[in-house]
């Protein structure tokens, strides 16, 4: 297929958008197939009369789309798969991750057979597991979950605390409930991209407001307010995705007092709010009657139980109680019951603490490699974000990273529609499966960073 053919104009969209919008409408017309090359970067700049910069924010604007994947020293591919930018994919041995926000790698085998035997052990129990539940779980569990919770500084009332299916079921449920098509939300400059990718769906117009290095700034959320008139606002307060600000107390207060004044429902997502040792009380303890609160036990505990939790004011309660319904009846009951189980046998604790040493440790390798650029990260967070040298382009970056089959995530994948990418990437120091791989992909990170290696030995 010819690409002589794309005509791009300077009329406010941004090239790189335009060039990506136009690779989505060839996809999806099926002039390109799910296997096709696409050209390199040089040679689709020079068909279309851009710089390789503007096809290398294309191409990565495709990727997060879920339209395109790129391969190690083969090129850029239309997907096989289609399926959310953000969406975890399964690397080859030639890459070496710092990309995906997930648990370190710890043993959870014994801890999993022992409550999983526990479990088999008792057969009346499991019979009962494996009939219909009610939506809102079962109430012991529940009351289960809201103890510990408790213990870790999030207080949560047992009759409104629901189960969800992970934390990114929790926040699709609230805003499937609280917002209909065409409605405002806002959220911060560099957001979670699954909040992004859920907005789309629903057909949500995402409104950024503005941050600095502690979070969302009360003043800039009470401007947007005023001038969008949103439905809710969407915060992460504690280790935000992806530039690890956390909220003080008294922002947390102030962006509460503003949102209520304007009659704005907070959507907390806490996803990470379990990890640090110590933190700010959630805004959901400071006003439950304004807070929909959402969290997980994935990154605490284990991704492979999908198991998050929802509390929102009573008023919204019965609605979202009917989401459950409609998306899948109910919440595995045997998911809750194992969870309860390690809970009650002390596990989770344990399990916890195992991954807060884990990163710490993770984190003091990461600082010594990366010593002298600056690097921002929660001692007990999964993910850093770094700010480039300023005399070395996001795209360059990305280019030499992937030259040396490392995997990192750009700062646009994080924009909000409009707002332009810093240059910035997020790096997880969780990712690699030991600390050596952790070392070893810093130091051809720091490499990148300091402009080594040869400039043209790798194109896409």
């Amino acid at each position: 297929m010819t690409f002589a053919d794309i005509s791009l104009n300077n009329e406010g969209v941004p090239l790189y958008r335009q060039l990506a919008d136009i690779l989505a409408q060839r996809i999806g017309r099926g002039e390109l197939a799910p296997g096709d090359r696409l050209p390199t970067h040089r040679a689709l700049a020079d068909a279309v009369g851009v710089t390789i910069g503007t096809v290398t924010r294309a191409y990565a604007e495709a990727e997060r789309r879920g339209l395109v994947e790129a391969r190690v020293g083969a090129g850029t591919f239309v997907r096989r798969a289609q399926g959310p930018g953000w969406s975890f994919e399964q690397h080859d041995k030639q890459t070496r991750t710092l990309g995906y926000n997930i648990p370190p790698a710890i043993d959870r085998a014994g801890v999993l057979q022992r409550a999983l035997r526990q479990l088999a052990d008792h057969g009346a129990t499991l019979n009962q597991l494996m009939l219909y539940q009610s939506p809102q779980g079962i109430a012991e569990h529940r009351q289960c979950l809201a103890q510990w919770l408790g213990r870790l500084g999030v207080s949560l009332d047992p009759e409104r605390l629901l189960f969800t299916s992970g934390a990114q079921h929790g926040v699709q449920l609230a805003l499937q409930t609280l917002c209909r098509p065409g409605d405002n939300v806002l959220c911060e400059r560099l957001t979670y991209p699954g909040l992004l990718s859920l907005a789309r769906q629903q057909h949500l117009h995402v409104r950024p407001v503005e941050m600095d290095s502690e979070g969302l700034l009360p003043e800039a959320v009470d401007a947007a307010c005023r001038q969008h008139r949103p439905r809710l606002l969407y915060v992460t307060p504690t280790i935000q995705n992806p530039t690890t600000a956390t909220l003080g107390d008294a922002r947390r207060d102030a962006i509460i007092g503003v949102c209520r004044e304007h009659n704005v429902v907070v959507l907390e997502d806490d996803v990470h709010g379990l990890l640090p040792r110590q933190r700010p009380a959630p805004l959901v303890n400071r006003d439950p009657g304004a807070v929909i609160h959402v969290g997980g036990l994935g990154k605490a505990l284990a991704p492979g139980l999908r198991l998050g939790y929802l509390q929102a004011p009573a008023e919204y309660r019965d609605a979202l109680v009917a989401g459950i319904q409609n998306h899948s009846w109910m919440i595995s009951p045997l998911l809750t019951a194992l969870a309860t189980l390690l809970i009650e046998q002390g596990a989770a604790d344990r399990l916890l603490q195992a991954v807060q040493s884990e990163m710490e440790v993770r984190w003091e390798c990461a600082a010594a490699c990366l010593s002298g650029y600056r690097l921002r990260f929660h001692p007990q967070g999964f993910h850093g974000w770094l700010e480039l040298p300023d005399e070395l382009p996001l795209s360059e970056c990305l280019m030499q990273a992937r030259a040396r089959g490392l995997d990192v995530k750009s700062a646009e994948l994080f924009a909000t529609p409009g707002c332009p990418a810093p240059p910035a990437i997020r790096l997880a120091a969780s990712a690699p499966a030991s600390i050596d791989e952790l070392a070893q992909a810093l130091g051809l990170l720091r490499e990148v960073l300091a402009g080594g290696g040869p400039r043209d030995a790798f194109t896409l």
